[in-house]
């Protein structure tokens, strides 16, 4: 990457202890995220996929200082986050924002939209009521919203309105970086469209980040610039996104996308079957994570030794054994 990122994950780690019953005092390490190393560019979307419980959430509340790290750090614009205090904080707060799956739940059904829209320059920021209800305004018309919705309560508006409410909390800080939990799985597909669109608009005109976490390979390969395949808490192949859809290296990466459903009705596709389950993140499997479902593997050194995530000199990432 020729510019200085944004944002910086650096062997980025995130272990939970936990009991393994009730009659003993045993406990196992649960590794959710496990060593991650990520750069997010000024501008550019940056996304998460794989199965849930791969550890996405966890590395966005990691992001989001919403929990502290067991080992590595994230930087932002080149300070260490979990080291921000006080007023170093808040400001972090104001300029890295998030925007979450469902609409229904993300909005305090108690608050006017005008409450709602103003909280993060309200706890973040020292500004004027007037200053507030302007940016409230702009960010509302930003979005679609006419000021004269910034009286109504959340009960009022439709799913697709209410992620649109969403978002116009998210920009009325003016963030440097969005966070972007699933943002539109929870609406119906005729919405979702508006949506995508309304935050490359907004990507282009205010020059902001994305990350995003999505399980729609659809949405991915629209809004993304780069792509992280993870499985089991680590990152398991990344690049450019039409390198990831196109040409997957890593065979959990095939296998993901050979699931998704084509890009036009009849195209012919060879669809690649994992067998087993997950395996847990109690008892990870040795070596290579993903050696019991894969359907390349090539024999002891996939069961014995981890394989190590190597740019090759496009910067496309791939950790497998294969390369």
């Amino acid at each position: 990457m020729t510019e200085t990122p944004i944002l910086e994950a650096r062997n980025l780690s995130k272990h939970f202890t936990i009991s393994a019953g009730v009659m003993t005092k045993r406990t196992h390490v649960v590794r959710a995220v496990d060593g991650l190393n990520f750069d997010i560019a000024k501008g550019e979307t940056l996304a998460l996929v794989g199965e849930s419980g791969c550890g996405k959430t966890t590395t966005t509340r990691l992001l989001l200082r919403l929990q502290d790290p067991t080992h590595g750090s994230v930087r932002f614009a080149g300070e260490d986050v979990h080291a921000l205090k006080g007023a170093a904080l808040r400001k972090y707060r104001s300029r890295v924002q998030a925007v979450f799956q469902d609409p229904w739940s993300s909005i305090n059904p108690r608050v006017r939209i005008r409450d709602f829209v103003a909280e993060p320059l309200v706890v973040n920021e020292n500004l004027t009521s007037g200053e507030v209800d302007r940016r409230v305004h702009e960010a509302l018309d930003a979005v679609g919203l006419g000021p004269a919705h910034a009286s109504k309560f959340p009960h009022e508006f439709s799913g697709g309105q209410r992620q649109r409410i969403a978002i116009a909390s998210a920009m009325v800080s003016r963030p440097e970086l969005v966070v972007l939990d699933e943002p539109v799985s929870g609406l119906d597909v005729s919405i979702r469209s508006q949506i995508i669109n309304l935050l490359k608009d907004m990507q282009a005109e205010y020059g902001v980040s994305f990350l995003l976490v999505a399980h729609d390979l659809a949405t991915t390969r629209y809004l993304a610039d780069r792509v992280a395949v993870m499985y089991l808490g680590s990152i398991v192949e990344m690049g450019k996104t039409d390198d990831v859809f196109d040409r997957p290296s890593h065979p959990y990466t095939e296998a993901l996308i050979s699931a998704a459903l084509p890009s036009t009705p009849g195209m012919k596709r060879n669809e690649i079957v994992l067998g087993g389950e997950v395996p847990s993140p109690l008892s990870p499997p040795s070596g290579c994570t993903f050696h019991p479902r894969c359907h390349r593997i090539i024999g002891d050194v996939c069961v014995s030794k981890t394989p190590v995530l190597s740019p090759d000199p496009a910067g496309h990432c791939v950790g497998c054994h294969l390369y």
